[in-house]
């Protein structure tokens, strides 16, 4: 999946991911995360990578999940 800018992420993510634990997950601060979706800062190309590593490393955890 590919999205153009944070927002559209996040919205993407919303049915599963709160902004609190879209920010644990990435490693950011909640009230910067929170300033990162509403507009009011913007995060840097080195953030947004972290936000896609974090994620994407996330992704890897789930689909590991095995239940006996």
């Amino acid at each position: 999946m590919e999205y153009s800018n944070l927002n559209e992420l996040v919205k993407a993510l919303s049915p599963y991911l709160n902004q609190s634990a879209l920010g644990r997950i990435c490693g950011i601060n909640e009230g910067q995360m929170r300033q990162y979706i509403s507009g009011v800062r913007n995060p840097s190309k080195e953030t947004l990578d972290k936000i896609v590593s974090n994620l994407n490393q996330f992704g890897l955890e789930l689909s590991n999940i095995k239940m006996e």
